[in-house]
């Protein structure tokens, strides 16, 4: 069964699964992982999930045995921050760099069309969103 379900997230991540259109697949999810309720609030659905995180939060076993799926990078993100919010201890910011580095080339007509605000917005699979919160 794990395998299985193992091979189907990679199908999933690499973009194999459901019949795509127009760069959107249709995805279809076993009745055994699918939360049958509507859930909308995010702290439902991580307790649904992870139920007595804190009791587990050093068992990484615990973890690699869970996931959420979630259709975008910002729900993603926010789901990280209602988890984030169940743990004790101080908050850390990590700020990315939002500067360019300028060598040969023609870049500086380029200078006024690619803002702070512009590559601090930038969020891609794989990255660190600008602001990286840690505990």
């Amino acid at each position: 069964m794990k395998l299985k379900h193992a091979k189907w997230l990679i199908k999933i991540g690499d973009g194999l699964a459901g019949d795509s259109t127009d760069g959107e697949s249709e995805v279809i999810i076993s009745e055994e992982i699918l939360i049958d309720d509507n859930i909308s609030d995010f702290e439902k659905l991580v307790s649904f999930d992870y139920p007595n995180l804190l009791l587990n939060i050093n068992n990484s076993i615990y973890f690699k045995e869970r996931t959420i799926f979630a259709p975008t990078l910002e729900v993603v993100h926010d789901v990280n921050n209602t988890m984030m919010g169940y743990l004790a201890g101080e908050e850390k910011v990590y700020i990315s760099s939002d500067s360019l580095c300028i060598e040969e080339g023609n870049m500086e007509s380029e200078l006024d069309t690619i803002t702070t605000d512009l590559l601090n917005s930038i969020n891609c699979s794989g990255l660190p969103t600008h602001q990286l919160k840690l505990k």
